[in-house]
């Protein structure tokens, strides 16, 4: 069976889009799904990268693309009032779940943020999305140091932005890329 790692931080809106098809695509390939949350700030300052809504010359078109993906897929999305948002504290709290647990907050978390504009970085509404015990779990050295290793796994691997997917040693950047992820995924099966 192979392995999909989705890495993504829930301030990319691309990660989004992707997190309401990665699950599909892995059950219809036979594959099986790991929810890899790292700090996308961290990994950019890392590797000298920086958000495309930063870009004047890129942002029109991004949102502009981000809709289409949206109606594409069928899924609700708007982009939030407060972007890009602080997601230190939420990528903690998914860190902090072992990788089974992980999809369902996950999609909580997208979903406030990219659909409901959520303030996801106020510890009251994370609670409320999370309970208070996972969000308590935040402040825990261990899985502080549990998000500062993902975000570092991840440039090891040569991710530079999110989603990216790894199929074994091979990466996958983008929204856009999961039909090659797909195709690949049907070529180990």
């Amino acid at each position: 069976m192979p392995t999909v790692e989705f890495f993504y931080d829930v301030v990319s809106p691309f990660s989004y889009l992707a997190s309401t098809q990665i699950e599909a695509i892995a059950a219809d390939c036979g594959a099986e799904l790991v929810w890899r949350p790292f700090f996308l700030g961290g990994l950019m300052k890392a590797v000298g990268n920086q958000p495309p809504a930063n870009l004047p010359a890129r942002a029109p078109y991004l949102f502009k693309d981000l809709q289409r993906w949206a109606a594409y897929y069928g899924v609700p999305y708007r982009f939030p009032s407060r972007f890009p948002m602080m997601t230190l504290t939420a990528q903690r709290a998914l860190v902090s779940l072992p990788e089974d647990e992980r999809a369902g907050p996950t999609h909580a978390l997208f979903h406030a943020y990219w659909v409901d504009d959520r303030d996801i970085n106020d510890k009251a509404v994370l609670t409320d999305i999370l309970g208070e015990e996972l969000v308590a779990r935040t402040a825990d050295p261990a899985v502080k140091q549990a998000l500062l290793d993902a975000t570092s796994e991840a440039e090891q691997r040569g991710a530079f932005g999110a989603p990216t997917f790894y199929v074994g040693k091979e990466m996958f950047f983008g929204n856009d890329r999961l039909p090659f992820l797909e195709q690949e995924l049907r070529r180990l099966a």
